[in-house]
């Protein structure tokens, strides 16, 4: 199975390296609350990164590269209590706090979406984030998806980001 990589006016998305791992171990550990539901499993999330640049059951894993080195991770994976339909896929993306505020969050979603609709047969791509986290969901508007739903869930209030191939 080839490795994926998407190409992007300024960004590359790409398998990550055994280093790159350890420093996403790293961050997620010590992540703003914000800006994940909890803390995984360390030896899961480590299995998960080891397939990094293969989609495999639904999960993607790529790091967010800029100019040969990694400046955060976008994926896309399956929530544990919600199974989804074919085709639509859940995405995560998290960005190193002074790479922030630059574009490259946008950049990255715009031609990773874009990615999911030529190449995995996509119908809807979706995201949720914190409800508080006004700079997730700016770029989430920048790129043109919408709010469709707010939940609950792990103590939170959430708003779920979608888009579809039709409207993209």
């Amino acid at each position: 199975m080839a490795t994926i990589e998407i190409r992007g006016p300024r960004l590359l998305l790409r398998a990550l390296t055994p280093e790159e791992i350890d420093e996403e171990w790293r961050a997620i550990r010590d992540a703003d609350p914000m800006t994940i539901a909890f803390v995984p499993d360390e030896a899961q999330f480590r299995g998960r990164l080891e397939r990094s640049g293969q989609m495999v059951d639904g999960w993607l894993d790529l790091a967010i590269d800029l100019d040969g080195r990694s400046i955060g991770r976008i994926q896309t994976f399956v929530p544990p209590n919600r199974p989804l339909e074919p085709g639509v896929y859940e995405v995560g993306i998290g960005l190193r706090e002074d790479m922030r505020g630059k574009g490259y969050g946008r950049e990255a979603l715009a031609v990773f979406t874009d990615w999911l609709f030529e190449h995995t047969g996509a119908i809807r791509v979706e995201a949720p984030t914190d409800s508080d986290n006004v700079a997730m969901r700016r770029v989430f508007e920048l790129v043109g998806w919408e709010p469709v739903d707010t939940y609950r869930e792990f103590d939170r209030e959430w708003v779920m980001y979608a888009i579809t191939r039709q409207r993209w």
